[in-house]
């Protein structure tokens, strides 16, 4: 999977963040160099923001990077700097960097309280769930908002396909987005999709009781390159923001794996949807 300018953004912040350390230069040291902000010389390091030429150019003089580092690193500035295939489904802006972060992605870990994970759902549930939250009206926007949502899908039957771990809340089964016949097919598609190889869904049961993440659902990003770190995700009525503190992601992981050892193993979850399809079906 090649890499979006997001991802490239972060690859460049990495590798700064190493040039920056090799060069025994400081967080501070580097602001002062640039008179910025030790918050903009972060953003940099972490690929929240992007960097101009000049400013690219500036750091490397002080850490004295050598040539073929100084070419890596303006050729992934450029890159970063494009627009990727998301940005014309006037997707809001605080889920934009996750989306980009998501298409470099080997694996996806999520977990969801009230929902059917985005990347399991079908264009009917995912229509309903857009025509209800956060104020959309326009009608064009919800079209497009569908249409990424179906276009991230593509990631789980492409080659290397997106390995996805899911652990779903069972009320999230038996909560009715839109008719029941939108419910009955949502819940086939999911069967369907948990016989893929690369995805596993597992169901948390009400019996399971209090669980670590009782108050939302989350996300953690794996990537195939070893240096580029997990990075998670969390959202909220008003929008959601991508995590990339190594602290916080690692409690993110933590919670994910006690999660799944809560939820029921892949095949009792897969009867368990099953059974609630059924009660879906018949209404």
């Amino acid at each position: 999977m090649s890499l979006g300018p997001t991802a490239r953004r972060r690859r460049l912040g990495s590798l700064l963040t190493e040039v920056r350390t090799a060069a025994h230069r400081s967080v501070q040291d580097a602001a002062d160099q640039l008179d910025c902000s030790e918050g903009k010389i972060r953003n940099w390091e972490t690929g929240r923001s992007g960097i101009k030429k000049v400013e690219l150019s500036a750091l490397l003089d002080y850490y004295g990077a050598p040539e073929d580092v100084r070419g890596q690193l303006e050729e992934l500035r450029r890159e970063g700097a494009k627009r990727g295939w998301w940005s014309t489904y006037r997707l809001p802006d605080w889920f934009k960097p996750y989306v980009g972060l998501e298409q470099a992605a080997s694996e996806v870990r999520n977990f969801e309280i009230e929902l059917v994970p985005g990347l399991l759902q079908t264009e009917a549930y995912a229509r309903e769930i857009h025509s209800t939250g956060r104020h959309i009206t326009d009608p064009a926007d919800i079209d497009k908002r569908v249409a990424a949502r179906m276009a991230r899908q593509q990631r789980l039957t492409a080659e290397p396909p997106l390995e996805l771990r899911a652990v779903v809340a069972e009320a999230a089964l038996h909560r009715r987005v839109g008719s029941a016949d939108v419910m009955a097919e949502q819940l086939d598609h999911l069967i369907a999709l948990s016989k893929l190889p690369n995805v596993i869904v597992q169901v948390l049961t009400y019996e399971a009781g209090t669980h670590p993440s009782m108050t939302g659902g989350f996300t953690v990003l794996s990537f195939a390159e070893p240096t580029d770190p997990d990075v998670g995700f969390a959202d909220n009525p008003l929008g959601g923001h991508v995590i990339d503190e190594a602290a916080d992601v690692a409690a993110l992981n933590i919670m994910f794996d006690e999660l799944r050892s809560l939820a029921l193993p892949t095949q009792d979850s897969l009867r368990l949807v099953t059974t609630i399809h059924g009660e879906h079906a018949s209404r």
